[in-house]
């Protein structure tokens, strides 16, 4: 299995046969998993493999398959543990190169979901893996089994009701 960078650039239009196929399957090196883990403010990121392949499906249009693997550690959002993440992906997607013949592509529903509208033919693989780990990560991480109401600091401490008003009242 090859180690992939952040910066790895795919060149859509070497695909150019729409009965040939453009297979990757890479880990992403540290350096990469720390940007990564950096950009989302994760605890841990590691172990992140893509495998995928790229067809051409039509004029200026192409088509990923494949699967991207993860293991991320964030900070639970309640009490500040860290919470482990497995995330094991099954990508679809549809790459439309942005020109003036995107309207006479008629198979292809270009407002669709799960297709990406392309300025040039450069795929960014580091952006693609952070895109499609932001958007699947757990947003508001929690521990199982962790109240909904937890309060912070020591819980022994008895807070007169009406403190807070005597501090505004000074």
């Amino acid at each position: 299995m090859q180690k992939m960078n952040f910066d790895k650039q795919i060149d859509l239009l070497s695909i150019d046969d729409r009965f040939s196929k453009l297979n990757l399957v890479g880990v992403l090196d540290s350096n990469a998993c720390i940007k990564l883990k950096n950009r989302f403010n994760f605890l841990e990121l590691s172990e992140v493999v893509l495998s995928f392949s790229f067809e051409k499906i039509s004029e200026n249009c192409w088509e990923l398959a494949g699967n991207l693997k993860a293991n991320i550690t964030q900070s639970c959002v309640v009490t500040s543990k860290p919470v482990k993440e497995k995330l094991d992906i099954r990508l679809e997607e549809r790459y439309v190169l942005q020109n003036n013949n995107v309207s006479k592509i008629t198979d292809i529903d270009i407002n669709g979901p799960d297709v990406e509208m392309l300025e040039t033919s450069m795929l960014n693989v580091g952006e693609l893996v952070a895109q499609i780990i932001g958007v699947e990560a757990e947003s508001f991480p929690k521990l199982e089994n962790t109240p909904e109401n937890h309060f912070f600091g020591s819980e022994e401490t008895k807070e007169n009701m009406f403190a807070k008003l005597a501090i505004l009242k000074k």
